[in-house]
């Protein structure tokens, strides 16, 4: 569990400098109460744990929960590991709301590149947009080394109603696309909006 709280620090500082960056977002239009275009997945939602969060809730996998201890200096406003992690890395979800406001798919493809290499990431790719409870998210996708651990992100900005959420979920290096994927999938497909 200690090397995934010192590695809290870099993610909570990328996820901010990419909020503060963001040019302003335009004002939201009325809701007309239609959802996204963006593809939605077909995964089965995740079945554990119900975590809550600032306007959200959503399920984490069986073995997954809220840890006994918390990261020094780091404040998400909600936080979930796999509990029974044992590789030396415990694979996380971590939810910070953007102090920005309102980010758009178009704002974190363009700035978040540069934002997250410019914080020491390697390999950052922007991967295709998801559906989050009916709201589109950019996804973006980048491996970090930090004290001595080399680890993976996948972030996903889901925006309701001006606010943007930064969903960070963070995996060992050996965990493939497609897996860390098929896990962070299952928990959006739990996500709800409060």
């Amino acid at each position: 569990m200690t090397r995934v709280l010192s590695t809290f620090t870099l993610l909570f500082a990328s996820a901010l400098v990419l909020a503060g960056c963001a040019a302003p977002a335009p004002a939201p239009g009325p809701d007309t109460g239609t959802e996204t275009d963006a593809p939605t997945s077909d995964a089965s939602a995740a079945t554990g744990d119900l975590i809550s969060g600032d306007g959200y809730t959503y399920n984490v996998p069986e073995d997954w929960g809220i840890p006994d201890q918390s990261p020094a200096g780091f404040n998400p406003d909600s936080f979930a590991v796999d509990l029974n992690d044992t590789d030396g890395f415990t694979d996380n979800i971590n939810v910070i709301l953007s102090p920005a406001g309102q980010i758009t798919s178009d704002q974190v493809e363009q700035a978040g590149p540069p934002e997250l290499e410019g914080s020491g990431a390697e390999n950052v790719e922007v991967r295709p947009r998801v559906g989050i409870a009916g709201e589109e998210s950019a996804h973006l996708s980048a491996l970090f080394t930090q004290g001595g651990a080399t680890y993976q992100i996948d972030q996903y900005y889901p925006t309701h109603e001006g606010q943007t959420y930064v969903v960070t979920f963070s995996f060992s290096e050996g965990v493939p696309q497609g897996d860390r994927e098929d896990l962070a999938e299952s928990i959006l497909a739990s996500w709800t909006w409060a």
